[in-house]
C-alpha cells in the first residue's frame, strides 16, 4: 500500500475512533443530566444545530488542511529522504536529494547532501586507490586472456556439473557455425549457443562427455595414467575435431571439473587419406612387379639349360622390373614424406581399460555379461575409444538379437604387431555374409549414435572383422584384428590441474561451487542465479488482437556479472502490416522485416538461448503475455521463472510514483542508450537488475523467493494484459 493511503488511512481511523469517544463522552454526559436540563439542552441544539454543524466541518476542514500540511511537508519528504539517501550509499553516489518539504526538512536534506558529497569524494579516493593496486593484477589477467583467446587450440573450461567456466575465441569458432559470436550456430537445424554457465553439452553430444569424464573417473580411482580422454566430434561446418579431456581436482585430489582441448584434425585426416592412396598404389605397383620377378626368377631356375637368348630376355625383365620397383619407391616415399607429419587421431589405452568399459556399457545399455578373459589384458592397442566401444556394443547387440546369446565372453591377445579382440558365446556362429550386412549399417546402441557405419569404424582403425568357430568347446568367436598399439603417452599429456586453496588469480572460477541451474531456486541467492535479460519490439500493445512480435533482444547475467558478449539480437517477419504509427518508437521500417526469420523460427532458438535461466524483463507482464500468445503456433512454452524489474522498483522505492525504465535509471545513475530497441532495452534492464539486487539486500530481500513475493504484493502486479 502507498504511503499516502497508509497515512490517510491511519487518520481517517484516528477520527473515527475520536468520534467514538466523543459520542461515548456525550452520552454519558446527557444521561447525568436532570430533565429540565436536558429539555433546554435539546431545545438550545435543535435551534443552533446549523452552527454547531458548520463549527464541526470548519474544525474538522482544519484538521484536514492541517494533517495534509504535515503529510506533504514532514511524512511524504521524509520517507523519500529515507529512499533517495540509500541510493547515494548503495548504487548511485553521485545522486543528491532534491530539497522538499519544511525548513527544518530543507536543512537535513542540505546535511545529507553535504555528507554525500564527502561519502563520495571519500569513495572516489577510495576507488582510485584500489584500482592503481589492481592495475599490475589486471594487465596481467588482460595478458592471459589476450594469450588465451589467440592459442590456435580450443579451451574450454567446465565444472563438473559440464557448465561451461572460460572459453577461447578458438573454441567458438570451432563449436558453432559463425565464429564471430558466441551465441550463433545451426547444425540440422538446431541453433547452438556457447557461453559462461550454458552446459557443454549444448555443442558436444551429451554421450560423448559422459563417456570421456566414465573414462577419467576409472583412471583416477585406479591410480592409472594418463589422466586424459580423447574422443572425436563433428563441428557444425562438419569439420572433425579431435577433443582432448582432462581433469581438474580441489586441494583433496577430487574431481572438481575438466578441460576440454579442441583441434581440428579435418585436413590432417585428408593427409592421412591421401598417404593411405599412395601405400596403396605402393603396394599394387609392388604386386605386379614381384610377380613378374618371381615368375623370370623361377622360369630360371626350372629350365637351367633354357637357351642363352631366353635366359638374357628373363635377366633384362627382372632387371626392368627392378628399376621399375626403385622408382616407385622413390616416388612414393617422396609423396608420402609430407604427409606423415600429422598425428594420427588415434590414442594408445589399454586392453584392461578397453575391457572395463566394455563390460560396464554392455551391462548399463544391454543388460549383458560380459567375462573379461585376464589373459593378455594388458596389451596396448590405438583407438578411438568412443567409436571402437561404441562398435563393439553394436556387434553384441546383433549377435544378442540373432542368436539369442545373453552372456558373453572378452578376450584378447597379442601376437607380433597385432591385437585379436575375441567375442565369445555358446551357440551358433556367425555367417560371414551377415557381417558384411552389419559393416553397412550405422552405429546406434540406445540413445548412443555416430553418423558412421560399422565399416566406416573398422576401416578407420585398420581393423578386419571375422566369425569362426570352435567346435571342440561349443563355442563361437567375432574376432577384431587390428595394429597393436604402445603405452608410452602423448605428446599433450601433462600434470592433472589442481585447484589452488584460494581464489585463482586471473579468472573468476565461482560457478566450480555453484549447486547448478536445476535445484529449487526459491532458496537462491539473487546474486548467484543466472537470468536471460530480454525485451520484445512489437507491432502495438495488444497481444490479444493480433500485435506480433517484430524483435527480440536478450542478454545474460551469470554469477552476477552482465556478459555483454553473450547476446540475442533478432528482428522477426511479421507477417503482417507495420503500423505507421508504430515506427516512431522502434524506429523498425518494414522493409527491415522483409526476408527476416518468422517467430515459428525465432521462438525455439530464443527458448534454447534462455534455457536454465531466469528470465528478467522491465514489465514483463506485456513481453510474457506476447510469448503465451505464440504457444500454439510455434509449440514453445517458457516456464521459466520470471522477474520484473518494474515490480522490483516498486518494491525499492515505494514512495516513487514513476517506475518507468528512464525515471529508474535517473534514480540509480545509469545510461540508457539504443532506447526502444529490443537489444538495447535488455542491457538497459539489465544493469538496473544488477544496480536493485543490493537495494533489495538491504531490505531483507535476499533469496529469489523473497523477491517473488514481494513482486506479487505490489499494486504494478495487477497489470494485466
Amino acid at each position: 500500500m502507498r504511503l499516502t493511503n497508509k497515512f490517510w488511512l491511519f487518520v481517517a481511523v484516528s477520527i473515527f475512533i475520536v468520534l467514538i469517544m466523543v459520542a461515548v463522552i456525550a452520552i454519558m454526559f446527557w444521561q447525568h443530566l436532570p430533565a429540565d436540563q436536558r429539555v433546554s439542552l435539546g431545545t438550545i441544539i435543535k435551534n443552533n444545530f446549523t452552527y454547531f454543524f458548520g463549527i464541526g466541518l470548519l474544525f474538522l476542514a482544519a484538521i484536514v488542511f492541517l494533517l495534509d500540511g504535515i503529510l506533504n511537508t514532514y511524512v511524504i519528504p521524509i520517507a523519500r529522504i529515507t529512499e533517495e539517501a540509500s541510493l547515494v550509499y548503495t548504487v548511485n553516489p553521485s545522486h543528491r536529494i532534491a530539497p522538499m518539504g519544511g525548513s527544518d526538512i530543507v536543512a537535513l536534506v542540505k546535511a545529507i547532501n553535504e555528507g554525500a558529497r564527502r561519502y563520495e569524494e571519500l569513495k572516489q579516493s577510495v576507488d582510485l586507490a584500489v584500482r592503481r593496486a589492481k592495475q599490475q593484477v589486471e594487465e596481467e589477467k588482460e595478458l592471459l586472456a589476450e594469450l588465451m583467446s589467440e592459442l590456435p587450440v580450443g579451451v574450454v573450461i567446465c565444472n563438473h556439473q559440464g557448465h561451461i567456466l572460460l572459453y577461447n575465441k578458438q573454441a567458438v569458432r570451432l563449436l558453432v557455425e559463425d565464429g564471430s559470436r558466441a551465441e550463433t550456430g545451426n547444425h540440422n537445424g538446431k541453433r547452438h549457443f556457447i557461453g559462461l554457465g550454458r552446459s557443454i553439452s549444448d555443442v558436444i553430444d551429451d554421450n560423448l562427455i559422459s563417456h570421456a569424464l566414465d573414462e577419467i573417473l576409472y583412471k583416477l580411482e585406479h591410480g592409472q595414467s594418463p589422466v586424459l580422454s580423447h574422443f572425436v566430434v563433428t563441428s557444425c561446418e562438419e569439420a572433425l575435431l579431435r577433443v582432448e579431456a582432462a581433469p581438474i581436482l580441489n586441494q583433496q585430489r577430487q574431481f572438481n571439473g575438466f578441460i576440454l582441448l579442441l583441434r581440428d584434425i579435418t585436413v590432417q585426416l585428408k593427409a592421412d587419406s591421401q598417404a593411405t592412396s599412395l601405400l596403396q598404389f605402393l603396394s599394387r605397383s609392388l604386386r605386379t612387379s614381384l610377380a613378374s620377378i618371381r615368375t623370370a626368377i623361377e622360369t630360371i631356375i626350372e629350365f637351367p639349360d633354357m637357351a642363352d637368348e631366353q635366359q638374357e630376355h628373363f635377366k633384362k625383365i627382372i632387371h626392368q622390373e627392378s628399376v621399375n620397383l626403385s622408382r616407385v619407391l622413390e616416388e612414393t616415399a617422396d609423396d608420402y614424406s609430407r604427409y606423415v607429419k600429422s598425428h594420427w587421431p588415434l590414442v594408445s589405452v589399454s586392453g584392461h581399460n578397453l575391457a572395463e568399459t566394455l563390460r560396464r556399457k554392455a551391462a548399463q545399455k544391454l543388460g549383458l555379461q560380459v567375462d573379461v578373459d585376464s589373459g593378455q589384458m594388458e596389451c596396448w592397442i590405438k583407438i578411438d575409444s568412443y567409436a571402437f566401444t561404441l562398435a563393439l556394443l553394436f556387434l553384441l547387440r546383433q549377435v544378442q538379437q540373432r542368436i539369442g546369446a545373453d552372456r558373453f565372453s572378452l578376450r584378447m591377445s597379442l601376437q607380433d604387431c597385432l591385437t585379436s579382440i575375441d567375442l565369445i558365446w555358446s551357440g551358433d556362429p556367425i555367417e560371414q555374409n551377415q557381417i558384411r550386412q552389419w559393416e553397412n549399417e550405422v552405429l546406434t546402441v540406445e540413445r548412443d549414435s555416430l553418423p558412421l557405419t560399422l565399416s566406416d569404424v573398422i576401416s578407420h582403425h585398420q581393423a578386419e572383422i571375422w566369425s569362426y568357430c570352435d567346435t571342440r568347446k561349443n563355442c563361437s568367436y567375432l574376432r577384431i584384428v587390428l595394429p597393436a598399439g604402445d603405452s608410452c603417452q602423448p605428446e599433450t599429456a601433462g600434470g592433472l590441474t589442481i585447484l589452488p586453496g584460494s581464489r585463482p588469480e586471473y579468472f573468476d572460477f565461482d560457478l566450480f561451487n555453484q549447486p547448478g541451474q536445476t535445484p529449487d531456486l526459491d532458496s537462491r541467492s539473487l546474486a548467484e542465479l543466472s537470468y536471460t535479460v530480454f525485451d520484445t519490439e512489437t507491432t502495438g500493445l495488444n497481444p490479444r488482437q493480433g500485435d506480433e512480435i517484430i524483435s527480440i533482444g536478450a542478454v545474460r547475467i551469470i554469477n552476477g556479472r552482465l556478459l555483454r558478449n553473450e547476446y540475442f539480437d533478432q528482428l522477426v517477419d511479421p507477417q503482417r502490416p507495420l503500423p505507421i504509427e508504430s515506427i516512431p518508437v522502434h524506429g523498425i521500417q518494414p522493409e527491415k522485416l522483409k526476408g527476416q526469420p518468422t517467430i515459428e523460427t525465432v521462438l525455439p532458438h530464443f527458448h534454447r538461448f534462455a534455457r536454465d535461466t531466469i528470465l528478467v524483463a522491465h514489465n514483463a507482464a506485456f513481453d510474457m503475455q506476447m510469448l503465451k500468445m505464440k504457444e500454439t503456433r510455434t509449440g514453445v512454452k517458457f516456464i521459466n521463472p520470471v522477474l520484473d524489474t518494474l515490480l522490483l522498483s516498486a518494491v525499492v522505492h515505494p514512495v516513487h510514483q514513476d517506475h518507468s525504465m528512464e525515471a529508474m535509471a535517473r534514480r540509480l545513475g545509469i545510461v540508457i542508450v539504443d532506447r526502444h530497441t529490443a537489444l538495447g532495452d535488455a542491457l538497459s534492464t539489465a544493469e538496473l537488475f544488477l544496480k536493485l539486487i543490493p537495494l533489495l539486500a538491504a531490505q531483507g530481500i535476499v533469496t529469489f523467493k523473497d523477491a517473488r513475493l514481494v513482486s506479487q504484493k505490489t499494486y504494478y502486479a495487477r497489470l494485466k494484459y
